[in-house]
């Protein structure tokens, strides 16, 4: 058949699906962002979303109480009021697998990682909820390690101030740094395996974007014609070149001291954990690599940057943490129990995630059954919901919520029965910034670790400060809130107090 013929089928095709527009059983609750009456597709209107998502959930609340559909960058989609969150936060017939498959197109090549997300294998899953998660105290020392090696290699030693853009280098350092946690020491420093997951979790979501904003029949079609989808395909045979070869010998090791009647070296990364959680079934270590890696990146990454904002902001506030860090560190070392003693930080790290979360909603499912909740409201089969987290920002449960207060959660945890409520990795109908019930975060605990190691190197081996009216240190993005990737902060060496892993 002819090009042409071809291109003119494709649009053919595109605009009768155009035409053919989504239904949805919104009888009971308005929708909040229609189409224009001139416009035959909603593609217009999911650009809306994505320019302004934040303010259409917020006007949605002024027509709806409880709950509205609302037309988001890939398809129409329910928001529920937060007070449904302990409602729906432990229910098996909203899931979160399914949401991620449509949501990142886990069916279409180059997108591979999200369908390991989504599997009902929960060979990921397990990972990090058995293997890294109780490994914590073990990888310390390492982690910390790496954190030097990293910000030798990124921040440098200069003793004058200089300048770069945050977003990408943070990416590039926990990339790094995470990488020694889930490939060990033979990958954690290899510059092709850094830039290539760095690169892949930059694109991965552009590319998903993308295709969202043509119709669900033809994203296939469309992805086979995108350059950037060649290039994430690209990315992952790569992976496989680069992790294969390593995971082959740590399991003919591992075969080896078994076959001697030893036992095998106690693991402090993912390339063994992997395997174990597997239980013989069959995987692909390059994918379930680059699953951990983006997930760990995009979202620590995130969080690091805001946070650096935050504190760099208050000079009194690096004061208070640095003096907190050279007491707790002095008295008890590196270990678990030291990270938990850094009260302040903890609370710096919450209140941080409250007032610039990564998106004002949360909780995203699909509904794989009819769920009627308690006072009537109905979502139907199929329907993608999401719960708001608007009243992050709430005054009324957040006391002055429109401003950033360091010491909000610590002075909480004083609260009689908010100890533990108040603790960063803790979650609550209040606070969305790990999701909420059986679906939050498994990784949190990780992140948590992570970004206090973190920030103890950064606080006391550098100063650093925010470059004035240069960028906003924040876009939004439909519902989701980022680090603007132009915006710069500037750092110098300072001689630290206390001696690091």
């Amino acid at each position: 058949m002819p090009a042409v013929s071809v291109v003119a089928l494709l649009i053919l095709g595109m605009v009768m699906v155009t035409l053919w527009a989504p239904q949805w059983p919104r009888r009971k609750l308005p929708l909040i962002n229609d189409k224009n009456w001139f416009e035959l597709g909603y593609t217009e209107a999911k650009k809306r979303f994505h320019a302004n998502g934040r303010h259409l959930i917020q006007l949605g609340f002024t027509k709806a109480n409880d709950a509205f559909w609302i037309i988001t960058d890939s398809h129409p989609r329910m928001v529920l009021a937060s007070k449904y969150a302990n409602v729906i936060r432990n229910d098996d017939r909203l899931s979160l697998g399914k949401f991620i498959a449509q949501e990142f197109h886990a069916n279409i090549r180059g997108f591979e990682p999200f369908g390991q997300i989504s599997s009902e294998s929960g060979i990921v899953r397990d990972t990090v909820r058995m293997k890294l998660t109780h490994a914590l105290n073990r990888i310390i020392e390492p982690l910390s390690h790496e954190v030097t090696v990293a910000l030798q290699t990124h921040w440098g030693d200069s003793l004058t101030w200089h300048s770069f853009p945050m977003s990408s280098i943070m990416m590039r350092i926990i990339a790094q740094v995470s990488s020694r946690a889930f490939v060990g020491e033979e990958l954690c420093r290899n510059s092709a395996w850094l830039d290539m997951i760095a690169n892949y979790t930059e694109q991965v979501f552009l590319v998903a974007r993308a295709l969202r904003l043509w119709p669900k029949i033809l994203r296939p079609i469309v992805a086979e014609l995108l350059p950037r989808t060649w290039k994430l395909r690209r990315q992952i045979q790569r992976a496989r070149m680069m992790i294969q070869p390593v995971f082959d010998q740590r399991l003919a090791a591992n075969l080896e001291a078994i076959k001697q009647g030893k036992t095998p070296n106690q693991s402090t990364n993912a390339m063994d954990w992997l395997q174990e959680c597997a239980k013989g079934r069959a995987f692909d270590p390059a994918i379930l690599q680059l699953t951990l890696s983006f997930v760990a990146i995009e979202t620590t990454s995130q969080m690091l940057c805001n946070v650096i904002y935050d504190i760099a902001e208050r000079p009194d506030l690096i004061q208070v943490l640095q003096e907190e860090i050279i007491t707790v560190i002095k008295e008890n070392g590196w270990q678990k129990s030291s990270l938990q003693k850094l009260k302040i930080m903890d609370s710096v790290l919450k209140e941080s995630q409250r007032w610039k979360p990564t998106s004002v909603v949360s909780m995203n499912r699909v509904a794989e059954a009819r769920v009627q909740l308690p006072d009537g409201v109905e979502i139907p089969k199929g329907t993608s919901i999401m719960v708001s987290a608007l009243q992050m920002w709430d005054s009324s449960v957040y006391p002055d919520g429109d401003q950033f207060d360091p010491y909000r959660f610590f002075k909480l945890r004083q609260i009689p029965g908010q100890e533990r409520s108040s603790q960063f990795v803790s979650t609550s109908t209040n606070h969305l910034g790990f999701g909420h019930g059986q679906h939050s975060c498994p990784g949190r605990f990780f992140a948590a670790t992570e970004l206090k190691i973190l920030l103890c190197h950064l606080l006391l081996k550098y100063d650093f400060k925010i470059i004035e009216g240069r960028n906003p240190q924040y876009i939004m993005r439909g519902h989701n809130i980022m680090p603007n990737p132009k915006a710069k902060i500037s750092v110098r060496r300072r001689q630290e107090e206390i001696e690091f892993l």
